[in-house]
């Protein structure tokens, strides 16, 4: 009886709230919220205007704490041990390869692989490198997309390269890729998006830890979901220094699942990863495009926008661009 009395004064509240109307309530939303759009993969995002320096800088402080919010990362949970495993050294002409497991979260672990110089004398400069959406993660081996090529890549030109698993990929396999859904993902680091972002996160403190590395040093790359990974940490982690988001940053396609959490662009309707690419600013920016998939037009409108807001820091020279002839890739090429 109890539970059917606190049932009927409940039911009585929402009716009584569903009567007033909506001046009554306090809770109009604002014409120019988010929840007012309908959104798809062609909705059309502009950056938005910025009138001075300052002005920026408010905002982008703003943007960098609601992304860590919505992954579930603000205030920043404890950094527990890595506990890393190094195994199975592989040489080769110019690079060795080895088998990573760090402990991100309790019993929770990322899988990878390190390359690194062969026959050099370090520290050298490192490189963290998310994989992308590919059919066999960061085994991908073809000619559109090869991430041990890159890092083999990389390692010959003089960097340690840490290329590790999405959630789900690999070895990193104790949940699935896409396990949550949009009930779980209120949870914040229970998403999928607010894993791949502390993962990335403890793979700067891991490669930063090693004594062949030079942890100020740092940079970052990835490709379409890897891309994502790449701007996100990039945008929260000061510690990354130089960085190439490939393939993804785009005025339309805004990736989903994995690639966005509860909240991300809440109240917002021109915040897009145009404006999480800039928030790299004002350190140095590869934007990496291809004429085939939704970064079509990065050249000429979304390189453009970014330098804006690296023109009002007085750095224009610190982001550039290239664009291939390809299809969705990170190919030799790019």
């Amino acid at each position: 009886m109890k539970n059917a009395s606190a049932i009927g004064f409940v039911a009585s509240l929402l009716l009584a709230a569903a009567a007033l109307p909506a001046q009554e309530t306090g809770r109009t939303i604002p014409a120019q919220d988010v929840r007012n759009t309908v959104l798809s993969s062609r909705t059309h995002y502009t950056m938005p205007p910025v009138a001075s320096r300052q002005a920026w800088l408010e905002r982008a402080a703003f943007h960098r704490k609601q992304i860590l919010a919505s992954a579930g990362l603000l205030p920043m949970p404890e950094k527990r041990p890595l506990n890393p495993q190094i195994f199975g050294k592989i040489e080769r002409d110019g690079y060795t390869v080895e088998k990573v497991l760090i402990e991100t979260l309790p019993g929770f672990y990322l899988g990878g692989n390190l390359y690194r110089p062969l026959g050099r004398q370090g520290p050298f400069p490192g490189i963290v490198s998310p994989h992308g959406h590919w059919h066999y993660g960061r085994l991908e081996n073809t000619a559109v997309v090869s991430v041990p090529g890159r890092a083999i890549n990389l390692a010959k030109q003089g960097f340690v390269v840490f290329s590790y698993d999405m959630v789900g990929q690999n070895d990193t396999n104790q949940v699935p890729h896409d396990w949550d859904d949009a009930r779980q993902g209120l949870w914040g680091i229970g998403s999928s998006m607010g894993m791949h972002l502390w993962n990335s996160i403890r793979a700067v403190d891991f490669v930063s830890s090693l004594p062949d590395v030079d942890p100020n040093r740092i940079g970052a790359t990835g490709a379409s979901g890897g891309g994502t990974q790449t701007f996100f940490l990039m945008a929260v982690d000061e510690r990354i220094k130089a960085a190439a988001p490939v393939n993804m940053i785009s005025a339309i396609m805004q990736g989903g699942g994995c690639q966005a959490a509860p909240n991300l662009r809440a109240g917002w309707t021109d915040f897009s990863n145009m404006v999480v690419g800039a928030l790299m600013a004002p350190r140095p920016l590869l934007l990496v495009s291809a004429s085939g998939d939704w970064t079509a037009a990065t050249p000429t409108e979304v390189f453009p926008a970014i330098q804006s807001i690296y023109r009002l820091l007085v750095v224009e020279g610190n982001v550039e661009k290239i664009q291939v002839d390809a299809p969705h890739n990170y190919n030799k090429e790019s």
